[in-house]
């Protein structure tokens, strides 16, 4: 039996598989083997923690009764509003039809779909029984709930992104127009409900409040337009398809629009010091204290405040370095400065508790430290992404088609790639 992926027949069945197998790897270049070869490591890594995560009993995380949200959690987190980010970011040409942002249409929903799918994994495995994800939430509803509403949400966000992929694929454009915008909303709603997750629990200080619900949308457009930045630099750097309009278009507009979130993301770090020092709610400046000067405070300022933040608006605005890899470079960092921010705003929230409902910690912090099965599953679930992601570019067509043209249509500068003529 023979079935057509990406425009190529492929054979169907273990010994064609495993013959079109080989000549595929003989086909590759060195560095390409060794970068997969490298991934299915890391996966089989991840693989390991998720077996010994699933078997309930098993004391295998670095939780405690009063750190009860660890790693696995970041990670979920993590992955999820990077999800909203992407479409956030890609809906401004996809949607809007703004021409600069089109490029970043295919890409944008495949890494989606890929982290999202990662975040639903790597949520299911800190409940060590993945089935009470979906038990949970269809056999005991809970409307009252804001995480019960965040897994509704997240679940028909997944459905509006898989169906954003099959109709861009399938060349039914129309769907696409639908599901690009049902998609962008659900990108809002999302995050905000996850934030609100965090912001509803009143024994935790330091989340509790309407401030934590933007803040995740924010973090959204950082994290997704950092990895939309590494990604078309690698299209551009490696020639792949559509590296001619990613260079003129897609990377001033992830230029631009990192440079914009990257500024509201200092201000916003500003404010919530500010409030958190001179605030009057017990506990928030505890809280606060544990990344200015206490044990969150080398990973806070160097890898957030300088690595995360300045050094990439710096090489954003520079002139000398506003080039693709200067992108690059500002997107390594802000990606990695974000998931280490995910890591200070989970962490300040449990170790300074200082009400009698969140529990007594001594010394004055308590202490967390993430087990190899927590780190396995997260370091295996970024290989996940970059290796389904790296064969995707290979086997499927992720050049723009030329059925989509904006929900609404909004005009914007036409950026050229060198040497091209105005």
């Amino acid at each position: 039996m023979i079935v057509e992926v990406g425009g190529r027949p492929v054979h169907v069945g273990p010994r064609a598989a495993w013959d079109a197998a080989k000549v595929e790897v003989a086909a590759q270049s060195r560095p390409l083997r060794l970068w997969l070869g490298l991934l299915t490591v890391l996966c089989l890594i991840g693989a390991v923690g998720a077996v010994l995560a699933i078997a309930p009993g098993w004391e295998v995380f670095g939780t405690t009764p009063t750190v009860e949200w660890g790693l696995l959690i970041i990670a979920y987190v993590f992955f999820a509003v990077t999800t909203s980010g992407l479409c956030l970011a890609s809906s401004l040409g996809t949607v809007f039809g703004i021409e600069m942002f089109t490029p970043l249409e295919k890409r944008h929903a495949v890494l989606a779909v890929l982290s999202l799918v990662t975040a639903f994994g790597i949520i299911a495995l800190d409940l060590h029984f993945p089935l009470r994800l979906m038990f949970g939430m269809v056999l005991s509803p809970s409307p009252t709930s804001p995480m019960w509403w965040m897994g509704v949400l997240y679940g028909i966000y997944l459905c509006f992104l898989l169906t954003e992929v099959w109709s861009m694929f399938t060349g039914r454009y129309q769907v696409h127009q639908v599901a690009c915008v049902l998609a962008s909303i659900m990108a809002i709603l999302a995050p905000t409900t996850l934030g609100a997750v965090f912001g509803v629990l009143v024994a935790r200080s330091y989340w509790f409040g309407a401030f934590t619900p933007p803040s995740m949308l924010v973090a959204a457009l950082m994290s997704g337009t950092a990895l939309l930045g590494i990604v078309f630099y690698c299209v551009v750097r490696f020639q792949l398809r559509g590296h001619q309009r990613a260079a003129a278009l897609a990377i001033p507009a992830i230029r631009l629009l990192m440079t914009i979130v990257i500024l509201v993301s200092v201000f916003l770090t500003v404010v919530q010091v500010i409030g958190g020092l001179y605030g009057s709610v017990p506990g928030v400046a505890d809280a606060t204290l544990s990344y200015l000067v206490g044990p969150l405070a080398l990973p806070f300022w160097i890898l957030r405040v300088i690595l995360g933040l300045l050094v990439p608006l710096a090489l954003l605005l520079l002139p000398r370095t506003r080039t693709p890899a200067g992108v690059f470079a500002a997107s390594c960092l802000a990606f990695m400065g974000l998931f280490v921010d995910r890591v200070v705003f989970v962490l300040a929230g449990q170790i300074a508790p200082t009400t009698a409902s969140s529990g007594v910690v001594s010394d004055p912090w308590a202490t967390y430290v993430p087990s190899f099965v927590e780190v396995s599953i997260t370091v295996g679930g970024i290989a996940f992404i970059a290796l389904a992601y790296t064969l995707a570019e290979r086997f499927l067509d992720m050049g723009e088609h030329g059925g989509h043209v904006g929900f609404f249509r909004l005009k914007a500068p036409t950026y050229h790639a060198a040497g091209d003529e105005h």
